[in-house]
């Protein structure tokens, strides 16, 4: 039986596409070259975020976790802990397991935090890892951290995921469908 895909994942996959090939038809942005992320993972990663994000905006605060791949190549989540309001730090999951990639909510929505793009922190903290990485804002954003290329990558705009009810678009000021380390850097200064 053929599985047709959802007009959701449809639309996800085809954003990552033009977002691939704009990046690499770009020069080299930091050390290496963009690497797009696999669209198998995007959906587990979807699945596994949503009922995260409603969590994180009625609690409050952050939730993370990893996803691993197993010596067999299965792909698994580790357990996802709740973190603070401005922060999260996973634990690590039993020997055997490969770290493919840190994923976190950016919580709540709070006027006074902005939330609706990674950090540089976020940046910093998957490449000192060594793992790529996932985050999902109270606009309902998912975002894709390339740590090797120190580049980010909105997979999906408002909505995709679950969005606080407390949400105000515009707060932040204008997203940008991706941003370098640099980029990053220079939005943080001015907020």
């Amino acid at each position: 039986m053929r599985q047709v895909a959802s007009p959701l994942t449809r639309r996800v996959v085809q954003s990552v596409c033009l977002l691939t090939s704009a990046l690499l038809a770009a020069p080299v942005l930091g050390e290496t070259a963009f690497t797009p992320p696999d669209p198998a993972q995007i959906t587990m990663l979807k699945d596994r975020l949503d009922p995260l994000q409603l969590l994180s905006f009625a609690a409050g605060y952050e939730y993370c976790g990893y996803l691993f791949q197993k010596d067999d190549g299965t792909l698994v989540f580790t357990d996802m802990v709740r973190g603070g309001h401005n922060g999260c730090t996973p634990e690590m999951p039993e020997n055997g397991l490969t770290r493919i990639a840190s994923l976190h909510t950016h919580g709540a929505y709070d006027p006074s935090v902005p939330a609706e793009f990674p950090t540089v922190r976020d940046m910093e903290s998957d490449r000192a890892e060594g793992v790529n990485g996932y985050i999902s804002t109270p606009g309902g954003r998912l975002w894709y951290i390339d740590s090797q290329a120190m580049v980010t990558v909105q997979l999906c705009g408002l909505n995709c995921l679950p969005q606080d009810p407390l949400f105000h678009a515009g707060d932040d000021g204008p997203i940008a469908e991706t941003y370098t380390y640099e980029q990053l850097k220079a939005v943080e200064t001015l907020q």
